[in-house]
């Protein structure tokens, strides 16, 4: 007699959770505004370059690619979409040659997890988790059969990852200690030869933007974005409870169980790789916890690794109960998401993030403010990188920044020249009310006007007859000084910052 098979055995389970998780991602990416950081994004995009100021171009060039298909949100964020099911499958396939249901129930768990299902803004870790994760599963390929080719692969696929961002180092930095560690063969270290001899050509591609850029995004995530941190417990704290909640209890609880067995169930296997790629990056992040805060998304590109080692320590009994649980707990996200979106705009009004809130949720009826102005042939610009930007994505104009910004987020200074605005007449958008006195310097004369919208009033400065020299001396002077600081050691082109603004000091 045939007993049929039950519709709910862990293949079957995959398979629903992989078209499940990709229709809420899908209702998420079409519902959710679009965030300051996105949108900053695809002005990289609308500016195609071998680089920009905060980090390599990787998510830039995939934003460019999309923007043929359109800009509306869901089409922005197909790259954040579509990786975990990606990566759902990929741990699938690596895994079932071991034991098919355990592979369906270790996919299923990073499918079903908050840390894949609530993750669906486009940023610069987007790529650089999907460019990890394949690496490394070319590499691995290329360690069961040592094969030049997969090797080779598994370079370039890790130098995709570090044009993404720079924690790519830290996938490289783990494979040389497997590679270190591990028994050696003419054939295996002819193979890691290859895979680093594959990654250069990528390195040396952001070594000529920096060379040719002033140093930027080497020197902003160097030096720059590190000013003022300091060593603090809180810190350490704060990325432990950080790695509590991504992990969850009860995967905590199963590998504290197994934790005599922790080393000695990998030690020989052909899945040992999965563990330096996950344990090496957690801990250069812990130790760096002390002097600053790590945030919730830099472990990202390494957490798919713990759903492999998952598959090593648990039981299939206890992934399912591990399952369960992450089906409840992400289901508690969902809810609490629904919950916030639901309720009245006007519900966060007195929050000191309320003015952003409304200019992220409606930003049409922003825009509808500055159409008027548009006939009066005024240069538009806001005095934050991320109202430019959010402004610029649903204006179909480039907003530039006044003023002097922030550490983060500078690529205006290549795409704006002050040099040409001399003269000119600007329309200034602030969310808070301007000190009149401030702008006064850099130009004839200004006037202030607001608006206000749900509850939260905007302003505009408005400017009319702008004085260059003014605000060079002012305000791009500081900024080179602070930001274009390019250490004597670093041979570089002349710098367009200087040369833009400051050719007679021949820098």
């Amino acid at each position: 007699m045939t007993v049929a098979r039950s519709p709910l055995n862990p293949g079957s389970l995959f398979k629903y959770a992989l078209l499940a998780t990709l229709a809420i991602k899908l209702v998420l990416a079409a519902v959710l505004p679009m965030s300051g950081d996105e949108a900053y994004f695809i002005v990289w995009a609308k500016h195609l370059d071998l680089g920009y100021y905060d980090h390599p171009p990787m998510v830039g060039w995939f934003l460019q690619l999309l923007l043929y298909l359109g800009s509306a949100e869901v089409i922005m964020r197909l790259p954040s979409i579509l990786l975990a099911t990606v990566i759902g499958i990929g741990i699938f396939q690596l895994l079932k040659p071991y034991d098919e249901a355990k592979a369906s129930l270790a996919a299923l768990l990073f499918l079903i997890s908050p840390l894949n299902v609530l993750n669906v803004l486009v940023t610069t870790d987007t790529p650089l988790i999907l460019f990890a994760f394949l690496s490394t599963a070319a590499l691995y390929r290329a360690l069961q059969n040592d094969n030049l080719i997969w090797y080779s692969l598994s370079g370039a696929l890790l130098g995709m990852a570090f044009l993404s961002k720079y924690f790519a180092v830290l996938l490289g930095l783990a494979y040389f200690s497997y590679w270190l560690i591990s028994a050696k063969s003419k054939q295996r270290t002819r193979g890691f030869i290859f895979l680093y001899a594959s990654l250069i050509p990528f390195v040396l591609v952001n070594v000529y933007w920096n060379y040719t850029h002033c140093w930027d995004n080497v020197l902003f995530n160097a030096i720059n974005r590190h000013e003022g941190d300091h060593w603090s417990w809180a810190g350490m704290a704060f990325f432990w409870g950080a790695q509590i909640y991504l992990m969850t209890p009860p995967v905590i609880y199963y590998l504290y169980r197994h934790r005599a067995e922790l080393v000695q169930k990998l030690k020989g296997g052909q899945l040992v790789l999965f563990g330096y790629v996950f344990v090496l990056p957690m801990a250069v992040f812990a130790l760096l916890s002390l002097k600053k805060v790590i945030g919730m998304h830099w472990v990202l590109a390494f957490y798919p690794f713990l759903y492999v080692l998952l598959f090593v320590y648990l039981s299939r009994e206890e992934l399912l109960k591990t399952a369960k649980f992450m089906a409840w707990f992400t289901a508690a996200h969902l809810v609490v998401v629904a919950v916030i979106a639901s309720q009245p705009l006007e519900t966060w009004k007195g929050n000191r993030l309320y003015e952003g809130a409304v200019l992220m949720l409606e930003p049409e009826k922003i825009v509808e403010q500055i159409l008027p102005y548009e006939q009066q042939d005024l240069l538009l610009a806001t005095n934050s990188y991320s109202t430019s930007a959010i402004i610029a994505y649903h204006y179909g104009k480039d907003f530039f920044v006044f003023g002097d910004g922030s550490r983060h987020a500078r690529q205006d200074d290549m795409n704006t020249d002050f040099r040409q605005y001399g003269g000119r007449n600007m329309l200034i958008m602030l969310k808070s009310a301007p000190e009149l006195m401030e702008y006064v310097p850099f130009f004839n004369s200004v006037e202030a006007k607001q608006f206000t919208l749900r509850g939260a009033t905007f302003y505009f400065v408005l400017g009319y007859g702008f004085d260059y020299a003014s605000y060079r001396d002012t305000v791009l002077k500081p900024i080179k000084d602070k930001y274009y600081r390019i250490p004597d050691f670093l041979p570089h082109a002349p710098c367009y910052f200087c040369e833009k603004y400051f050719p007679e000091e021949g820098k």
